[in-house]
């Protein structure tokens, strides 16, 4: 009978930081520095001294990176890397994308929320008439927009009267016409026949 070795087991520590935070878009001078541009208002709490954060490599790979200086110009970041220390490593990152761990959430004030927790929320008016279900958030210059089986909802306080995390359900009060009178056929949930 043969002795069984002993096999150690790597893992990578950078495989659950998947959640997109940014774009490095352009160098900045000589020494290193990229513009990020970042992909959602929330990325900019990511963005302080010392902070890490992951450079996704068109290999598949992961880079661990962390932040060494960085403020706001204009809508993109100047960020400062310690692990890019020169324009020639820099010009290589341009395109590729910087994420952080998946559990990562942004800290939220009491009345805001993350745009993708209202996705499969039920929407109702308040006269408590079902509208439907939010299947989509769609982002346009005015305001985003929920889609629904009946129409586009326009993310406007007028318009939404409440966002209710626990009851999962968002409460509207529409101006008619706004949306269609019925469900449409081509766009009716299977399970709901």
């Amino acid at each position: 009978m043969s002795a069984r070795k002993k096999v150690t087991i790597v893992t990578d520590e950078l495989r659950e930081w998947t959640q997109p935070i940014g774009v490095i878009v352009a160098t900045h001078g000589l020494k290193g520095a990229v513009k990020v541009k970042p992909l959602h208002g929330a990325a900019d709490q990511l963005f302080a001294e010392g902070n890490e954060m992951c450079l996704n490599l068109p290999s598949g790979r992961k880079q661990k990176l962390t932040v060494q200086t960085c403020y706001l110009k204009g809508s993109t970041w100047i960020v400062k890397f310690a692990e890019i220390e020169d324009i020639n490593v820099a010009e290589k990152c341009v395109g590729l994308q910087l994420a952080v761990h998946k559990d990562w959430k942004p800290e939220l004030k009491e009345d805001e929320f993350l745009l993708s927790e209202l996705l499969g929320m039920t929407v109702v008016t308040e006269s408590g008439e079902f509208v439907g279900e939010v299947l989509e958030v769609m982002e346009s210059p005015a305001q985003d927009l929920l889609v629904t089986e009946r129409g586009l909802i326009p993310m406007r306080h007028e318009f939404i009267k409440k966002v209710d995390r626990r009851k999962r359900q968002i409460i509207v009060n529409l101006p008619e016409g706004l949306l269609s009178e019925e469900v449409p056929k081509k766009r009716q949930p299977r399970w709901r026949k």
